[in-house]
């Protein structure tokens, strides 16, 4: 009896199409494969039983849901990362023209906050050409500090 059904090793990547898509696809093609297969190599004197097929058809719609749900909690997740992302810029926007000191890998250095910007997913500000990370600022003052600290 030949075996109609792709193996996981004949399963190639397709660059850039979304994953989702992809797993979504795939398991209606699977579910599609399986069950013409069944279909034609069913038993004539045992066909197959109408629960079996309800129940085979119950387990591809509750999948296809689940792969839905995830789908729709991963938009979620990106839109609450892309929030709190706006969210913590806007906060670090008040540190505009504040006094800085912070510990990087030249050393302790101090300075006025000139610009606040996302870099690689992180909020950094930028003071004298250095972009610093927030969480390397060591303590924040008024613009009378840096002028006596520099």
């Amino acid at each position: 009896m030949p075996n109609t059904v792709s193996s996981v090793s004949e399963t190639s990547y397709r660059g850039q199409e979304d994953w989702s898509s992809r797993i979504s696809s795939s398991l209606e093609d699977q579910f599609m494969k399986i069950l013409v297969t069944q279909l034609r190599y069913q038993d004539p004197m045992e066909p197959l039983k109408e629960k079996d097929f309800f129940a085979q058809m119950a387990q591809f719609s509750s999948a296809s849901q689940l792969e839905k749900l995830n789908q729709n909690v991963l938009e979620l997740a990106a839109a609450f990362k892309s929030f709190e992302q706006g969210r913590i810029l806007l906060e670090a926007s008040r540190l505009l023209g504040q006094a800085f000191t912070a510990e990087t890998e030249e050393g302790i250095v101090s300075g006025l906050v000139e610009a606040v910007a996302l870099n690689s997913g992180k909020v950094v500000i930028r003071s004298g050409g250095r972009e610093i990370p927030l969480e390397n600022l060591k303590s924040i003052g008024g613009p009378e500090i840096a002028s006596q600290g520099s």
